[in-house]
């Protein structure tokens, strides 16, 4: 318990020291399997220096559902995922006009996206 008081979590998103911030990004990382979808968010901070420095913004996972769902449907969720985590993170954050990277490693959501004749749901 006497360690559980101790500790200490920086919640500042820039360092101290850093300097002046000359670039911010956005990156969202989502993925799924058999147990489980979710995904990540990280602030990606570049100063004067082109020091770097990554701040951890926050996540989601889900348990998967008891229904069958095929490991494509459960990608495709975990990226619908990070865009509306996305959208809440743009109204929270006090950066204006931040580039953002959505990243996966399923070549089935990338089709999915790239598709503009059919649309599927997400769960």
């Amino acid at each position: 318990m006497r360690t559980l008081k101790s500790l200490k979590i920086s919640r500042c998103y820039k360092p101290k020291g850093f300097g002046e911030v000359r670039t911010v990004e956005l990156h969202h990382f989502s993925d799924a399997s058999q147990s489980g979808y979710g995904q990540c968010s990280y602030l990606r901070l570049i100063n004067e220096n082109d020091q770097v420095h990554y701040s951890f913004l926050m996540g989601k996972a889900r348990v998967t559902p008891l229904k069958p769902v095929t490991i494509f449907r459960l990608e495709l969720t975990s990226a619908v995922v990070s865009v509306k985590i996305s959208q809440w993170l743009r109204g929270e954050l006090d950066y204006q006009d931040v580039p953002e990277f959505f990243w996966t490693v399923s070549k089935v959501v990338m089709g999915y996206i790239n598709n503009a004749t059919s649309r599927f749901h997400a769960l």
